[in-house]
């Protein structure tokens, strides 16, 4: 049996062949597994179509799969000791739809196992916002919580996400606590990451209820005082405790007028200065972000040492995302992405910052 994973999740395949380092499968497996089939006018996913199959590309009914990825420059991955692929997709293609500001939509469960979709809340005004079990910003839900009890009947919801590749074991703990009523879903393969060029947590987008983003991805209110922390008390200075409180205010009252004045708001952005904001998509981020999918599937399936070594990997492509270095650390010892080595990095950066603040005026840092 080989596993073949996309944007879609796991597929297993009985029917899949390798021949040599190739992968192969049935036109009717790859449009059922990845989207993509083969028309007259060559192999189309969706709108979205490259020139007619070269004759070595199909043959017998089967699709070079391993050659279309070649030919499009998206990232693909073979672990041979699990018969496993990750068909990942392309910088461009991911550039191009966020530059669309249309919020690219997602499937994720909550702690019941019940999914959701970001399209189920079309005409709702959306906060989504990232968390982790592996972040003091895991404190922050009660706060999204009395954010929500104030504006819930404004048409406004907010979606907390947990970045959290250990899945429910970690985040139900912090969700227990809180209490939230809002939805409280599970990422265990850092999905928003990929989808909205996400980077760390806290950060958040603002989605209008015809699902298009009002401000793209961004430093959820926080700021860079934790630098100043006892990295061995978590005690707090209070001149750090105080900008942490001022820019969390500020980033809340930002969203209040928001879901008061919509698109009259000043905290809405038009969309020329939201595509200018949007993080920039490019082919090393594209790879790192298969190899943690890669490297996370293989930790499941026990295959730790292999599986490190791909999140090690897409760390190293990706260095800018803390998302990435932390949940590895946290993957290889529950513990270590808040340790001695995550505040040496921290150190490490000098002057520049860790959290970028949010661009809103008055925001500290």
């Amino acid at each position: 049996m080989t596993t073949i994973i996309t944007d879609s999740g796991p597929h297993y395949s009985g029917a899949a062949r390798m021949i040599g380092e190739e992968l192969w499968l049935t036109a009717y497996e790859l449009k059922g597994i990845a989207g993509w089939e083969v028309r007259e006018e060559g192999f189309c996913k969706g709108e979205f179509c490259v020139p007619a199959p070269e004759e070595h590309m199909v043959a017998n009914g089967r699709v070079n799969v391993s050659a279309l990825w070649s030919k499009l420059g998206w990232p693909i991955l073979h672990d041979p000791r699990t018969s496993s692929w990750i068909l990942g997709e392309g910088a461009e293609l991911r550039a191009r739809v966020l530059d669309s500001l249309e919020a690219p939509d997602f499937i994720l469960p909550d702690l019941s196992g019940a999914l959701h979709r970001l399209s189920d809340f079309r005409g709702t005004k959306v906060l989504l916002v990232t968390w982790a079990s592996w972040c003091g910003c895991r404190e922050d839900l009660a706060t999204w919580e009395k954010l929500y009890q104030e504006l819930k009947d404004q048409n406004f919801v907010i979606l907390a996400v947990a970045l959290d590749s250990r899945g429910i074991e970690a985040a139900q703990e912090w969700i227990d606590k809180a209490k939230p009523t809002y939805p409280c879903l599970i990422d265990v393969d850092h999905r928003l990451s990929e989808l909205y060029g996400m980077v760390n947590v806290p950060q958040a987008v603002w989605i209008r209820e015809d699902g298009r983003i009002r401000r793209p991805t961004e430093t959820a209110g926080v700021t860079d005082a934790f630098r100043s922390m006892d990295p061995e008390t978590f005690d707090w200075p209070e001149p750090a405790r105080q900008e942490r409180e001022r820019a969390r205010e500020i980033y809340l009252d930002a969203v209040r007028d928001w879901v008061s004045h919509g698109d009259e708001s000043d905290f809405a952005l038009d969309e020329d200065v939201a595509r200018q904001r949007l993080i920039s998509v490019h082919d090393d981020i594209a790879m790192a972000q298969a190899c943690f999918r890669l490297g996370r599937f293989l930790v499941a399936q026990n295959q730790r040492k292999e599986g490190m070594r791909y999140l090690e990997r897409a760390s190293e492509l990706h260095p800018d995302s803390w998302s990435i270095w932390r949940q590895m650390a946290d993957l290889e010892e529950v513990g270590k992405s808040m340790g001695g080595e995550f505040w040496k990095r921290v150190k490490a950066l000098g002057k520049r910052k860790y959290y970028e603040p949010a661009n809103i005026p008055g925001m500290p840092g």
